[in-house]
């Protein structure tokens, strides 16, 4: 007879009503807290059962080596999809495979670089205002690191600027992002219930459709320039079928990445910044990188090879506070994973704030040390216990774009600024769809004297 397996160990109570408080207080620290008191498989019963997974071998299984076992049928996705359709997040099976294919070319590696002079355009439009800034008078970092990076998303999506929507842009693609397991973002699965949070949802959703179809119609004109993602979208055919994406198609993918490209750019950018300000050492070794290497200049796509520190800064960064917290799927039949069965048409929640966290492979797993991504380091740590962007056939597409994003506005805004948090502000996560700080983050900013 083969070995037995049990189901994974479950916590004694709570009871689900009060295991639901603490997931929607922190969902990343009451999965961290599991973890460190049942180990790397666990399961805990709120209104259905979860199965945690943060061993990486289980997670190389789930996210590429099996990876067709499992489904992206979870009523986390479902809610995500009322804002963002069928886009290439949210999509599963045939439709997603075909959309992979037609999408990737547009996220090669020489067509993200072309666009780091947009970035940088971008990046000293705000340098420049912030030099406008007194000393004394804070701004709110999050704001208009959110600002920058959706203005950054809408010119390489468009082409151009769509500066006279994008305050609004912005106000409801931050109502959207909330933590699908929350009451109202629930909600959205039953349109038809008039209460006050659905209101305002499909005011926002609506609204959201209005601009982004007229904007991909202006690109439908004979003069209109295709140097762009939406254009390179239109343009696309699938290499099996010859088929086009439809204008649905091409709003969900738009969507997508409006709200994936420049919401996890943005957070990511606002957490590298408050660590650099709590770890002084390493802020001032990161400018003299900067300092020695660019002088002054904008880097350039081609320019970040040598600014091998930079690179592990935001490594780092995204170990501690990854924009994407969490990654659910379902399982379609019966598997084992670690020693344990997990039944058919289970929940699986891989963590990556977890996984980032585990002192097997993280020693003092809170401390920011970017040295951990040395070469050395990175070679002897296994590939799956990092994931700030996924893993396997479904790697988020826009990772490379948003490395190039995240290092190129670093680089430029920490040769002209401290960037120096306020005191007495509370800082604290709040895992919406991305995880950002609850309270937004205060700073002061000193000009760099040359």
């Amino acid at each position: 007879m083969g070995e037995t397996l049990y189901r994974p160990p479950l916590p004694p109570g709570p009871n689900w009503t009060n295991i639901g408080a603490a997931l929607r207080a922190s969902p990343p620290k009451y999965l961290l807290n599991l973890f460190k008191k049942y180990g790397e498989i666990a399961r805990f019963k709120g209104a259905f059962t979860v199965y945690a997974i943060n061993n990486p071998d289980c997670v190389k299984n789930i996210l590429t080596s099996a990876w067709p076992q499992y489904s992206k049928n979870t009523i986390d996705y479902k809610v995500i999809s009322t804002v963002f359709g069928n886009g290439l997040v949210t999509s599963d099976g045939n439709d997603w495979a075909r959309q992979r294919r037609i999408m990737q070319p547009v996220f090669s590696g020489r067509s993200v670089n072309s666009f780091d002079k947009i970035i940088n355009d971008t990046t000293a439009a705000l340098a420049d205002n912030w030099s406008t800034k007194n000393i004394d008078d804070p701004i709110w970092l999050d704001r208009d690191m959110s600002k920058i990076t959706f203005q950054v998303v809408s010119r390489t999506l468009f082409g151009t600027n769509i500066d006279h929507v994008s305050d609004e842009m912005i106000d409801i693609l931050d109502l959207l992002n909330i933590h699908p397991m929350r009451l109202s973002a629930l909600l959205r699965l039953f349109p038809w219930i008039p209460s006050p949070s659905n209101k305002r949802f499909l005011r926002a959703n609506r609204r959201l459709d209005e601009i982004v179809y007229a904007l991909i119609e202006e690109h439908r004109a004979p003069d209109a320039c295709q140097e762009n993602i939406v254009g390179r979208l239109l343009a696309a055919k699938d290499e099996d079928s010859k088929a086009s994406l439809t204008a649905e198609q091409i709003r969900d993918e738009v969507v997508t990445l409006m709200l994936a490209g420049h919401e996890t750019s943005a957070v990511s950018l606002t957490w590298t910044f408050y660590l650099l300000s709590q770890y002084p050492e390493i802020e001032e070794r990161l400018c003299e990188e900067l300092e020695t290497k660019l002088n002054g200049a904008p880097a350039t796509s081609s320019d970040l090879a040598e600014l091998t520190y930079l690179k592990q800064v935001v490594q780092e960064s995204l170990r501690l506070y990854p924009a994407v917290w969490g990654i659910a799927r379902r399982s379609l039949d019966e598997v084992t994973l670690g020693g344990y069965c997990i039944p058919e048409n289970s929940y699986i929640a891989i963590t990556p704030y977890v996984l980032h966290r585990d002192p097997k492979h993280w020693p003092e797993p809170e401390k920011f040390d970017p040295e951990r991504f040395s070469p050395g380091q990175i070679k002897s740590r296994h590939s799956y216990s990092y994931l700030p962007f996924g893993a396997g056939p479904r790697t988020c597409i826009g990772a490379g774009m948003a490395m190039l994003e995240i290092q190129l506005i670093l680089a430029q805004l920490l040769q002209r600024f401290k960037v120096t948090p306020i005191t007495d502000q509370r800082i604290e996560v709040e895992a919406a769809v991305t995880l950002k700080p609850r309270y937004g983050l205060k700073v002061c900013l000193e000009p760099r004297i040359k």
